[in-house]
């Protein structure tokens, strides 16, 4: 294993105070200042609750801090958040340094990278619960398209995909169904939350395909208890295409993962649950009210590089688990001899608890990004070896964490703030930038970007003004801006 790196300024303390262990790190890392923290073997805890930016000082207020522990073996690309103190939050784009790379408040849910009509887009709910809608911005950060549930149905947070083809996406909505729940021990009068998915011609919205659980699942999967008023049975909280056209569906009420035929609607099989088609080997392997259910590419990774079993990972939030614990579970499938083997079980040390939200994503290189839930804490294993760890703070966190080559160019102006002889540049969004030139009178400084915000000396000048460049890695100018000295 190589040794850790500290990457955010200050965070010293912070590491020595958290209470999870990420086995099997080792125990001592030399930071990039020649101090050594400690053991390392902690995830991150920030020592502050934001950072703050003198170019963009109303970003201190809104922007959580992310701190991070890395190896160098991590997956290089950006990590895409929602973090706030409730399952929705801000936009929070940040490199594996910590370092903030776009910030946008508001009220958002689960932000992906996908593509729109052959273009890079970042897709995100916008809205409170039902209430919003998904949204598609491009890479200068403006919304393209939005969509929604027709036919009356709310359009529900948790996800949201585009075909592999682009021409349909889908959504879903949590639709309440009046119920005679008496038979169960219920009110006569009761309410049961119906899981509606529906998906639509991208260009025309057309609805191509709904489905509905009440007609496909029976009350009695669930694993939740059904002599309550209202009894949201299924909670349906993944969605994906398959190869083979059908659907995964991840249900986290009936801790099943189901299969949908899109022509007929039937359940092709159950993983996981009380009518599992599968089996799940011991008690001990199988997941419960979990999140995120994606197939993998190529297989459970082993000695000789990924292998071409088909496999499929889940974020086990760990509910009915005695005593409760959460992971990043890999099951290897045989589709012939209906089994799952558990491959991987991807947990910290000692384990964390999240009960409710959370994801686990395989990388383009393999590596498995596991979100914890709401306790704010998120792990890449490369195999079974932690490789980065990071951490909001505390009561911040996800709804869910992925990584995405993202390119952006924001169409708005850098921030620049003159102070005395010093200046403060950043660009929010920008991730192209690589050096800022600074310009005053006839004299030519350039520096080399530095996290979110850039910090100079300006030029000895007696000049009144100074102009700032952007510089990508070949020199070009991307924007350019005169501040007052």
């Amino acid at each position: 294993m190589d040794s850790m790196r500290r990457t955010r300024k200050g965070a010293a303390a912070a590491l020595a105070a958290t209470a999870l262990l990420l086995a099997p790190l080792t125990a001592a890392a030399r930071a990039d200042d020649g101090d050594r923290d400690g053991d390392v073997r902690r995830p991150p805890r920030p020592s502050q609750e934001h950072e703050t930016f003198r170019s963009r000082p109303g970003l201190a207020a809104e922007a959580p801090a992310l701190s991070t522990i890395r190896t160098g073996r991590e997956d290089d690309r950006l990590l895409l958040t929602t973090p706030g103190t409730d399952s929705t939050g801000g936009i929070g784009i940040y490199d594996n340094n910590g370092d903030l790379v776009w910030w946008k408040d508001g009220v958002y849910t689960n932000l992906e990278a996908t593509r729109y009509r052959g273009e890079p887009v970042l897709s995100v709910y916008r809205g409170v619960g039902g209430q919003g809608r998904y949204v598609l911005l491009d890479t200068s950060y403006q919304e393209v398209a939005s969509f929604a549930m027709k036919g009356g149905y709310s359009t529900d947070v948790h996800d949201f995909r585009i075909s592999p083809d682009g021409k349909r996406v889908l959504l879903m909505s949590y639709d309440p169904v009046p119920y005679d729940l008496s038979e169960h021990g219920g009110p006569k009068d009761g309410t049961v939350t119906d899981a509606v998915i529906q998906e639509q011609d991208i260009e025309t919205g057309e609805v191509t395909f709904e489905w509905s659980a009440l007609d496909h699942i029976p009350l009695t999967e669930t694993q939740v208890s059904l002599d309550t008023p209202t009894v949201d049975y299924v909670h349906v909280n993944s969605l994906a295409y398959e190869d083979d056209g059908t659907l995964l569906a991840s249900a986290r009420h009936s801790s099943t993962v189901y299969k949908i035929d899109k022509g007929s609607g039937k359940i092709e099989w159950r993983l996981g649950g009380k009518n599992s088609d599968f089996s799940v080997g011991s008690l001990a392997d199988a997941f419960s009210f979990q999140h995120d259910a994606r197939r993998l590419r190529d297989g459970p990774p082993g000695p000789g590089g990924p292998g071409g079993t088909p496999s499929l990972s889940v974020f086990d939030n760990g509910n009915l688990a005695d005593p409760p614990v959460s992971r990043g579970a890999v099951y290897e499938l045989d589709e012939e001899r209906m089994t799952a083997k558990l491959t991987r079980d991807l947990q910290p040390n000692p384990p964390e608890y999240g009960s409710y939200v959370g994801s686990s994503r395989e990388m383009a290189g393999g590596n498995q990004l596991v979100s914890y839930g709401e306790t704010g804490v998120m792990a890449e294993f490369e195999g079974a070896d932690p490789v980065w760890a990071g951490a909001f703070p505390e009561d911040y966190f996800s709804y869910r964490a992925e990584r995405a080559d993202w390119k952006g160019t924001p169409d708005t102006a850098p921030a620049v703030r003159v102070r005395g002889d010093g200046v403060a540049m950043s660009w929010n969004g920008a991730t192209e930038v690589e050096r800022w030139r600074i310009r005053a009178g006839d004299e030519v400084k350039t520096v080399r970007k530095d996290g979110f915000e850039t910090r100079a000396k300006l030029p000895d000048s007696g000049s009144g003004s100074a102009s700032v460049a952007a510089l990508d890695a070949e020199g070009k100018v991307l924007t350019e801006r005169t501040v007052k000295r």
